[in-house]
């Protein structure tokens, strides 16, 4: 019963605030201005890309998020900076949307809460058009051994506090098994507890999607 009032009511907000942080908006706008066309975000928590689009290259914005409290700060994020929003109350491993419907998706801080990650990448790849992009900056995994130790050791207490976030996936290998070719790919460490702060962030295009 704690948990799943900490989940509902105190979680929600310690994610928002956090994802608000210098380092992580300076890894946003790295990545969000790239998105264009008819994009769908996934997670997009309180809406804190909508700032970093660029506007003129943009037609129409969808979303989906499965934590309530979010989802309606997004819609009053949305509003703020003038963009339609289509959002939906659900998570991302099974997407209502058509194939090949989207030029872009973009994933930033999502992919670490998502249950089975797998399913969702699939289901990108499915709604994605052929010349489209999934855009993302997330941290998961770090190279060095210690580091990813901890990794290992605290994931059971970070899922718990955080919404279901796991610290150690391996971002690039995750995507690229899920039938995706890296377009580009940068990391590192950026400012914060090491076992929380190496980033992977780029893009990554369609192979062949019978594969």
């Amino acid at each position: 019963m704690i948990q799943g009032l900490y989940n509902k009511y105190v979680c929600p907000h310690l994610i928002n605030l956090a994802m608000q942080a210098k380092p992580i908006t300076k890894q946003r706008k790295k990545i969000i201005p790239e998105a264009k066309g008819r994009v769908l975000e996934i997670g997009i928590g309180s809406g804190l890309n909508f700032k970093y689009y660029n506007q003129l290259n943009i037609s129409e914005v969808f979303a989906v998020e499965p934590d309530s409290t979010l989802l309606d700060k997004a819609k009053i994020s949305a509003q703020k900076n003038n963009i339609s929003l289509n959002i939906q109350k659900i998570s991302a491993e099974k997407l209502p949307f058509e194939n090949n419907m989207f030029d872009t998706v973009i994933s930033t801080y999502t992919m670490c809460s998502i249950s089975n990650l797998s399913m969702a990448l699939i289901e990108i790849k499915r709604v994605l058009k052929p010349d489209g992009k999934l855009i993302f900056s997330e941290h998961g995994k770090a190279p060095d051994n210690n580091i990813y130790k901890w990794q290992k050791r605290l994931n059971p207490f970070q899922k718990i506090i955080a919404g279901g976030c796991q610290l150690d996936i391996n971002i690039p290998i995750v995507i690229e098994n899920s039938g995706f070719e890296l377009s580009s790919l940068q990391s590192m460490y950026i400012p914060g507890p090491k076992f929380l702060s190496y980033h992977y962030w780029g893009s990554a295009s369609l192979g062949n999607k019978n594969d």
